[in-house]
């Protein structure tokens, strides 16, 4: 008895069309199998969720953990006055030459907070020599004062006598001046002035 055998030939179109659909049989099959929500953090690889795996803005605050971001994590200023909570930096926070003067509040500093030879000459503003004189008779005590011109800031003072034999008798601030006294012992009337020091504003 004479048997006809036919042979089939597969064709590369067939064969791609049958993996394509396994794959998208199984992916359907995979997607319907995961309920919504089930997948959380003990199901996650560590390490295997990236950036581009995140929706935009999907880690906020509440999510890190307290130290988990370190300055290299942060942008180029990313972190502006806004971000930063009131008294949160301190001067170890803070690089060489990183705040201006155009940062600093106006009388906001004291001289505990400038260090040594923090301030030069050239900043700051004019210093006048104001001076007042006043005579003192013979056994006499004379007081004379001088004071600066408004906006101006007394920074020191002092007196003197006209002649030796006239004892100072006191040399202090008053208001915004110098007042300087003095006992006359040179037998005669004396000349005393008081000099004061006033920095312009």
């Amino acid at each position: 008895m004479t048997r006809n055998v036919r042979s089939i030939r597969i064709s590369p179109a067939l064969v791609i069309s049958c993996v394509a659909l396994f794959l998208a049989l199984g992916g359907s099959a995979l997607a319907v199998g995961i309920a919504k929500n089930s997948v959380r953090s003990a199901q996650i690889v560590d390490g295997s969720v990236r950036s581009i795996d995140l929706r935009d803005n999907a880690v906020n605050a509440p999510k890190i953990a307290p130290d988990a971001v370190g300055s290299e994590e942060i942008a180029e200023n990313a972190v502006e006055s806004p971000e930063v909570a009131p008294e949160a930096l301190t001067s170890q926070d803070l690089g060489a030459a990183s705040v201006a003067s155009s940062e600093v509040a106006d009388q906001s500093l004291t001289a505990s907070d400038l260090g040594p030879s923090s301030v030069a000459a050239s900043e700051l503003g004019t210093v006048t020599v104001r001076t007042n004189a006043a005579k003192v008779a013979k056994d006499a005590n004379g007081s004379v004062s001088v004071d600066c011109a408004p906006g101006e800031q007394v920074l020191g003072g002092g007196g003197q006598p006209g002649h030796f034999g006239t004892e100072m008798t006191s040399s202090r601030p008053q208001g915004n001046g110098w007042l300087y006294q003095a006992l006359n012992k040179t037998g005669g009337e004396d000349t005393i002035t008081a000099f004061v020091l006033c920095l312009a504003g």
